[in-house]
């Protein structure tokens, strides 16, 4: 008797195991760059990671103009159908055109939001990456362009996307 009791106990433990584990694991997801002008055409890749807290994006792409602005932003559509806009990444492109971002965002964070009340659901949103030309980087305001919506010089254009939808 007292050994069955051990067995269950033993299993009851792994079986608390498991499921914890899995509540905390991440999923990630790998989809293709393409330009907004012609999805046909692949530019780079990008993988978003999922956790309970929040998401992480890696993103490398090619193409783009040497000595510009560039920025990512999460459009970020919540399983409540409210649409948030929020800044991702961005820097100055190297004399190639290729670039790689990264970057983080928290459940519940607004900071960088420009539309919408950010991230409410890491595993069930449908998140769409952006890529923003703010054309040549100026030194006076570089820091605008790079992290703004706006520092357009002169004048911005979205040039690449990469679409993950939730499981």
């Amino acid at each position: 008797m007292k050994r069955r009791i051990l067995v269950a106990l033993a299993l009851i433990g792994l079986l608390s195991v498991v499921l914890v584990s899995r509540a905390g694991a991440a999923t990630q997801t790998t989809r293709d760059v393409t330009l907004i002008a012609d999805q046909a055409v692949t530019v780079g890749t990008s993988t978003l990671t999922r956790t309970d807290s929040g998401i992480s994006l890696s993103l490398s792409t090619t193409g783009l103009a040497a000595g510009h602005a560039v920025t990512i932003w999460w459009m970020v559509v919540n399983p409540d159908g409210s649409l948030s806009v929020l800044y991702g990444a961005g820097h100055v492109i190297d004399a190639g055109g290729a670039a790689e971002f990264g970057g983080h965002l928290k459940v519940g964070d607004t900071d960088g939001a420009i539309r919408g009340p950010g991230l409410l659901d890491a595993a069930g949103a449908d998140v769409t990456l952006v890529v923003r030309d703010h054309g040549p980087a100026d030194p006076g305001r570089v820091d605008e362009q790079i992290h703004t919506i706006g520092g357009c010089n002169p004048t911005c254009a979205d040039l690449q996307v990469s679409v993950h939808t939730a499981s």
